[in-house]
């Protein structure tokens, strides 16, 4: 389990598995069932996840009150409510199960110990938020400029094994389209391919 994070760190800056190694002691394990919320929305998120098991979707609540996917966080990346590490604002956003998760998680509180026990945590940590940032805009420009063909074919590149891993009506609300939307969508592009 742990070996995932310390492989994922690694890759990005330059730091030995022992100082790595070092800030478990700041973290614990968490377990998540299918369909459980891991953070609600008015909920306070207290911690930054790396998931090593499972697959997570965000959800927004529209105006008409239906929840929309976001995003989809897969095992082998880090996780948590981006907006509240700066300031402590309550999330607008839900984070639920899709599979059983297993998560490495770390109190935000100990972020500054472990910043401070060595400064590549702090480039990592950027590189993580950057990363995040830049995954957000893309997304929010596709809408603005692919057609939704070429968004639903992204999907499964950005996303891998997207369409079976993700329940339609999230798969939709990350579109931007309603479920039977979608469900004509698959069918009219099966028939284009055959």
């Amino acid at each position: 389990m742990f070996d995932k994070v310390i492989d994922f760190i690694q890759k990005r800056v330059a730091i030995t598995k022992s100082e790595i190694e070092e800030t478990f002691k700041y973290s614990s394990v968490k377990k998540y069932r299918k369909g459980e919320h891991i953070i609600r929305a008015g909920e306070y998120c207290r911690f930054v996840g790396f998931l090593t098991k499972g697959l997570i979707t965000t959800t927004v609540t529209d105006n008409t009150g239906t929840d929309k996917a976001n995003n989809f966080i897969y095992d082998g990346c880090f996780f948590t409510y981006v907006e509240g590490l700066s300031e402590d604002i309550p999330s607008h956003k839900n984070f639920i199960a899709l599979e059983d998760c297993e998560a490495i998680v770390l109190n935000k509180q100990d972020l500054a110990k472990i910043f401070k026990s060595n400064p590549q945590f702090i480039i990592l940590f950027s590189q993580i938020l950057a990363e995040d940032l830049k995954n957000r805009l893309l997304a929010e420009e596709s809408i603005k400029i692919q057609s939704l063909e070429e968004r639903y074919y992204g999907l499964e590149k950005q996303f891998p094994n997207a369409f079976q891993r993700i329940p339609l009506k999230y798969l939709a609300g990350y579109l931007g389209i309603e479920p039977q939307s979608l469900s004509r969508l698959r069918r009219k592009l099966t028939k284009k391919i055959l």
